[in-house]
């Protein structure tokens, strides 16, 4: 059966609250409920932050969970309805069940693949740029980002709907844009051959550079190690990967050649659909005039006085 999200379309309590100003987060009732049709969860919640006073919004990211579970459409084969079916079996009521599953979204206290990450303020790489109070964060059990980050595969995998992954896809391949820069960058400034100096280690453990003697100036010259760039393999492969190679992109000598004898086979098969349409026309126009001679040659036969003659003196007239 479909799952009934009558009761998350309607205003919440429990709401968390930022304030753009102080930057405090806290959970509380909202002050003031503004109905807004663009959202799944159609609400927007506001109320006066306890410290500076300010008029504050939800917090985005528990907008944006609200939103993921009004669009999610549960199980949509038979055989995840039934595992569904059965996995409410002996649980709470399917009320209870929606109501401690919306809990999860929220903290992620039941999200046991989210409690891998705990939330620790400043230690992750991802939390200088994180929006989410560190005060607030420490409450948790986990990782709030990646909380969220968590339950929005969940749920999209459960619904077998990836619409609901388009906005992180569509960032991450950013990420992977932004990173392969940096990677052209570097390459294009050290150059796509590196060199290192030669050394070598004497059965002693003493350490040598390689040198070679010029026998006509006398001077020692130190033999270099010539590599190739690391970062080139990672570009190639993010390349392929990602379908960014030129055959990929149609801009090779051998796709344009295809391309073209392509071209020249379905402009020939249209003029080949031109002439047989032309020769039909005709064959069309000839059988017209055929049938209006064959009746032009019945009609001169009718009025033939010889032929006339000749039947009345055979008696067919």
């Amino acid at each position: 059966m479909k799952k009934d999200k009558s009761k998350f379309l309607e205003p919440r309590k429990d709401i968390t609250f930022r304030c753009d100003a102080c930057r405090h987060v806290w959970d509380s009732e909202p002050e003031e409920v503004i109905d807004d049709a663009d959202l799944s969860h159609p609400y927007r919640y506001f109320a006066i932050c306890p410290t500076c006073h300010s008029r504050s919004q939800q917090i985005p990211w528990q907008r944006g969970l609200f939103s993921s579970y009004v669009k999610s459409t549960g199980p949509r084969t038979l055989e995840g309805k039934a595992a569904s079916s059965a996995n409410l079996e002996g649980h709470p009521t399917p009320e209870e069940a929606l109501r401690t599953r919306f809990n999860a979204l929220k903290h992620g206290a039941a999200a046991k693949q989210a409690l891998y990450f705990p939330a620790r303020p400043g230690k992750y790489d991802a939390c200088g740029t994180c929006d989410i109070d560190f005060d607030y964060c420490s409450s948790q059990a986990a990782c709030t980002r990646k909380t969220e980050l968590f339950m929005r595969h969940l749920i999209a995998i459960e619904s077998h709907d990836p619409k609901m992954l388009r906005e992180h896809q569509a960032m991450v391949q950013a990420n992977f844009a932004s990173l392969m820069d940096d990677m052209l960058i570097s390459v294009i400034n050290k150059g796509v051959m590196l060199e290192t100096p030669a050394y070598a280690f004497d059965k002693d453990g003493g350490f040598h550079l390689a040198k070679y003697k010029d026998e006509a100036t006398g001077q020692s010259t130190q033999i270099m190690d010539a590599k190739a760039n690391p970062l080139l393999k990672p570009i190639f492969d993010l390349m392929s990967k990602n379908n960014m190679s030129l055959a990929d992109l149609g801009m090779t000598q051998k796709v344009q050649d295809e391309n073209e004898v392509q071209m020249g086979r379905l402009q020939q098969e249209g003029k080949d659909k031109q002439s047989l349409s032309d020769f039909q026309n005709k064959q069309n126009e000839l059988l017209a005039g055929l049938r209006e001679k064959i009746v032009n040659s019945q009609n001169s036969l009718k009025n033939d006085e010889i032929l006339i003659e000749h039947k009345k003196a055979n008696g067919d007239g």
